[in-house]
């Protein structure tokens, strides 16, 4: 541990002497669970930063989280300190281990969190938009297109990303662009009374379940977004896969009441969002992903190889 992560912690109520175990299941930040003698337990993240990529990770995450503490939810980590110059916060750790499967019982808390979150939206205006925030049917469909652009712009850096290139080239792109053409464009804005606060990567790869409880981490994309977009991502993550009827199930929740016309957008624009998937799959071969990942602590070696065949084995799934 360095110098200046040591002094973060030590000011912000982190004794000397405390045990730190790298979590790897951050793939964009590093994580610590930190454990002191007494037993007290805290997480630390360390941000990542790269040029091609200048998302604030930890200005988002961290507002986020303290507009979740000023309302107090329950559910999710309190932030305790940050350290803009190191790119370094503190957290509270929730308790509870990564759920198995989805059941059904996680389906109606996840839904039930999101749905805390809607009567806050008038406090909420300073907060930014989401990480790739859809807030009309044009940004939906431009999204997939986009990520299939960016994983087809650079040369192949070996055999392995000529391999992926070619899947990208005969598989996802010419699905991509019979499901953008089912869908009826529109550059209408989607009003913000029809928007919600979201996770943006929400789903239970991002919980912790104990005693029969989910709490929620991972808010380093969250913001503004459209519903719709919440609710195809919650049932296309790969992760900890959903049902079909739990995916709609959870949409049913989070509707319910205010925004059911969003409804129709998710039919329409799911197969979209599945390809946008596919090619998150595939981010390990753009170069500041790769990195990113390697921040993490993740291992690169098989990485590529991996995430390739977990692309491929996702896509002849739903397509």
């Amino acid at each position: 541990m360095t110098t200046a992560v040591a002094a973060f912690c030590r000011a912000h109520g982190v004794p000397d002497g405390h045990q730190a175990t790298a979590i790897r299941a951050g793939r964009n930040s590093e994580v610590h669970r930190l454990t002191a003698p007494d037993g007290r337990v805290w997480i630390l993240k360390r941000y990542f930063q790269h040029a091609q990529d200048p998302r604030d990770r930890l200005g988002t995450e961290y507002g986020f989280l303290s507009f979740c503490a000023e309302h107090e939810l329950a559910t999710v980590p309190r932030p305790l300190g940050c350290d803009r110059e190191h790119k370094l916060a503190l957290y509270s750790c929730l308790p509870g281990t990564r759920p198995l499967q989805a059941e059904d019982s996680h389906i109606e808390q996840a839904a039930a969190f999101i749905r805390s979150l809607l009567p806050l939206r008038a406090a909420a205006q300073a907060l930014p938009l989401a990480a790739d925030a859809c807030l009309s049917v044009d940004a939906h469909l431009q999204l997939a297109q986009s990520r299939i652009a960016r994983l087809l712009a650079a040369p192949p850096a070996s055999t392995l990303h000529a391999a992926a290139q070619d899947f990208v080239r005969r598989e996802l792109a010419p699905a991509e662009a019979a499901a953008r053409a089912a869908v009826a464009a529109s550059s209408a804005e989607l009003p913000q009374t029809q928007q919600l606060l979201s996770p943006s990567d929400f789903g239970l790869h991002n919980s912790l379940a104990h005693a029969g409880r989910l709490g929620f981490v991972d808010f380093e994309y969250a913001g503004w977004d459209d519903p719709a977009k919440l609710i195809c991502d919650f049932q296309c993550q790969p992760e900890i896969p959903v049902s079909a009827a739990q995916g709609r199930r959870f949409g049913e929740l989070v509707l319910a009441g205010w925004a059911e016309e969003a409804s129709a957008r998710v039919a329409a624009l799911l197969p979209l969002h599945r390809i946008k998937w596919c090619c998150i799959l595939l981010n390990e071969f753009r170069q500041a992903d790769h990195a990113r990942r390697l921040h993490a602590g993740l291992d690169g070696t098989a990485l590529l190889e991996t995430q390739l065949d977990k692309a491929r084995r996702y896509f002849h799934a739903h397509f």
